[in-house]
């Protein structure tokens, strides 16, 4: 019989992973040549991660009020800029906000006879059956009672 022998390729990949020093689970293979070269097991703690950006900064958080107290307290100030804890300033400008005597809604509506402010129908109708006394009543709540002798 004829003598046939073998030749097998051996990819130099495969070459190459066994040349590795590094075993991910801590065994030794075959390819140290000392212990000295033994690293232990992977520490996925000290590995680097590529999908973090080391540039990233969060967004700058917003200051709470006694944090700005302190910065103003630090600062000098002319009299005629309003800050927290100056209540000196000037009136505004817009007019002022009207509310409902009887729900504190936006009142968009005035009752001619008895001076109430109402926010919609179904208030007004409770107005209209209210008595003098439960009227003043209210209209003293916001110190807009007129007292009749």
């Amino acid at each position: 019989m004829p003598n046939i022998s073998l030749v097998v390729a051996i990819p130099l990949w495969f070459l190459q992973a066994k040349s590795i020093k590094k075993s991910y689970f801590g065994k030794r293979n075959a390819a140290f040549e000392s212990d000295d070269d033994y690293e232990g097991p992977l520490n996925l703690l000290k590995v680097k991660r590529p999908f973090k950006n080391p540039k990233y900064k969060s967004p700058k958080k917003s200051k709470n009020l006694k944090q700005i107290l302190t910065m103003e307290r630090d600062q000098v100030f002319a009299l005629d800029i309003p800050t927290y804890e100056n209540i000196e300033c000037a009136p505004s400008v817009l007019p002022q906000k009207k509310y409902c005597d009887i729900t504190g809604l936006d009142a968009k509506y005035t009752d001619p006879k008895t001076s109430l402010r109402y926010h919609n129908a179904e208030i007004y109708q409770f107005i209209s059956t209210l008595g003098v006394p439960n009227v003043q009543a209210y209209l003293a709540s916001r110190n807009a009672a007129v007292v009749l002798k």
